[in-house]
């Protein structure tokens, strides 16, 4: 009797967990997948310290980061494309890099950032210290992240990167979120005016988006 007992609750409970979905479930369900495909974005290709190599082999780090930041004087432009790391070319099909996720009731945006344009720049203990203004948008709608502070960075171990840390952009349909962007170095062309890299892109807050991925980027003299 006891064993009949234990066989009939067993079949009850996977009759319920047969169950359909329910209209009121669906929307759980699709919210769930649209998250699950935005964190398969990732930032899982970003390579952190990658090692640095300089087109003049006479140049140490420092002094490469300082004469590529140094070439012209600010305001000046920074593009970037996605890029290919065999040959360090943008590839045909994508100018600027992206970051994927979701915003508010779950729907699916897309960042695209193009490049920054750089107002001012000085020594700091690490290298440099940047003041830029992002050249981007998300879903066709530029946010506003007003000017962000950022560094350049210059290592003994023969490595360099871009950092641009917590910083605060609103923009409409999306609402409040705090952004961050990094940019290591694995070349610095001083006759070209570019380096490639590795990028990693996050934001958190009323959307969620991470995006990473290898990219190019060229110094133009700004446009007025």
């Amino acid at each position: 009797m006891q064993f009949d007992l234990i066989h009939m609750r067993s079949q009850h409970r996977g009759q319920r967990a047969l169950r359909p979905v329910t209209a009121l479930q669906r929307p759980g369900l699709v919210a769930a997948a649209v998250l699950a495909l935005a964190a398969c974005a990732g930032t899982g290709r970003f390579v952190d310290q990658p090692r640095l190599i300089i087109d003049k082999p006479e140049k140490d780090t420092h002094q490469a980061v300082g004469e590529l930041f140094g070439s012209l004087g600010p305001p000046y432009t920074v593009k970037v494309c996605e890029a290919d790391p065999s040959t360090k070319s943008c590839t045909a099909k994508n100018e600027g890099i992206t970051a994927s996720g979701v915003g508010g009731l779950f729907l699916p945006l897309t960042m695209h950032v193009n490049g920054m344009d750089v107002k001012a720049l000085k020594p700091s203990p690490d290298g440099l210290a940047l003041e830029a203004s992002l050249d981007a948008t998300v879903d066709g709608i530029a946010p506003f992240c007003g000017t962000v502070g950022g560094k350049v960075i210059s290592r003994d171990n023969n490595t360099a990167s871009v950092e641009m840390s917590n910083f605060y952009c609103n923009w409409m349909g999306i609402g409040n979120v705090i952004a961050n962007a990094d940019f290591s170095i694995d070349t610095i062309n001083l006759e070209q005016k570019a380096f490639t890299g590795f990028y990693k892109l996050t934001f958190h807050g009323t959307g969620n988006a991470t995006g990473s991925g290898y990219y190019k980027a060229i110094f133009k003299p700004k446009k007025n």
